[in-house]
């Protein structure tokens, strides 16, 4: 009788398959592990607080206007003929003040904006021959009278900056700009100097017309910029102000010119939106 072949256990088959299962799931995990740490995802640049600001401001100044003497000069059919112009001579202006506002857009070393002027009227002046003729040898006396009229400016701009650098939150700047300009003559009198006076001469004062008129203005620039804080800025400058010529008449065929140009200073300050951080400020 043939005798059964032994078995082995089960007992003895079990570590055996486990370890074949240990060595199958772990293989992959092992071999991973000999090739190191798995790389990172690249990093993104920084996002700078300059990437949020809009370069967009605000701007409101304060202004002084001191008048250029200006050309003015006169046409009276009414009190001599033939009607020519006449100039008149020591001519006078005086200072005015007014504000302004305004709105625009920095990027690094340039600045673009547009401002709104106003300003007070100004009074304007200047001596008159009698009889329209400077050469005259009558009686009256030479000078005979003084021409005072007032003109209001207003003015529009568009304006171009370029900054020279800054040194400890100080930039200096120039600019130029262009637009239109409203002026108005209004409150002519016409005074005889005292001699005149004593020989009879009045006071006239002629009811005007087409006293308004637009015209072409353009501006020199020059300042500096102060930082009070990353938002807010102090602006000092001066600004050469041209605004054409304004031509205006009266009721009895009067017709005058004038040149309206002035020297100004304005202080005033700038804020700018978003963290006020923009390159190149």
């Amino acid at each position: 009788m043939t005798r059964p072949t032994p078995r082995l256990r089960s007992g003895t088959r079990l570590p055996a398959a486990a370890l074949a299962v240990l060595v199958l799931a772990g293989g992959p995990g092992l071999a991973a592990d000999t090739r190191g740490p798995a790389l990172s995802a690249p990093l993104l640049p920084p996002v700078l607080a300059e990437d949020f600001s809009s370069g967009w401001y605000v701007r409101g100044d304060v202004t002084a206007s001191i008048f250029r003497r200006p050309a003015a000069r006169y046409l009276d059919t009414v009190n001599f003929a033939p009607a020519a112009f006449v100039d008149l001579r020591d001519t006078r202006a005086n200072t005015t003040f007014g504000g302004g506002l305004g709105f625009g857009f920095k990027y690094k070393w340039l600045r673009l904006d547009t401002t709104l002027d106003i300003r007070s009227t100004a009074r304007l002046s200047g001596f008159a021959p009698p009889e329209g003729n400077w050469a005259y040898a009558g009686p009256l006396p030479v000078p005979l009278r003084t021409e005072r009229f007032g003109v209001t400016a207003h003015s529009a701009l568009v304006n171009a900056y370029v900054d020279l650098g800054g040194w400890g939150g100080v930039t200096p700047y120039v600019g130029a700009g262009l637009g239109m300009a409203r002026l108005a003559a209004s409150n002519y009198v016409s005074t005889p100097v005292p001699a005149a006076a004593a020989l009879g001469e009045a006071t006239r004062t002629p009811a005007l017309v087409s006293t308004v008129k637009w015209t072409l203005a353009w501006a020199a620039m020059a300042g500096v910029t102060v930082d009070l804080s990353p938002q807010t800025k102090l602006d000092i400058g001066y600004r050469y102000m041209h605004m054409g010529a304004l031509r205006f008449a009266d009721t009895a065929g009067g017709a005058y010119r004038t040149t309206v140009a002035a020297h100004e200073v304005r202080i005033g300050l700038r804020y700018m939106f978003g963290d006020g951080i923009t390159a190149g400020q």
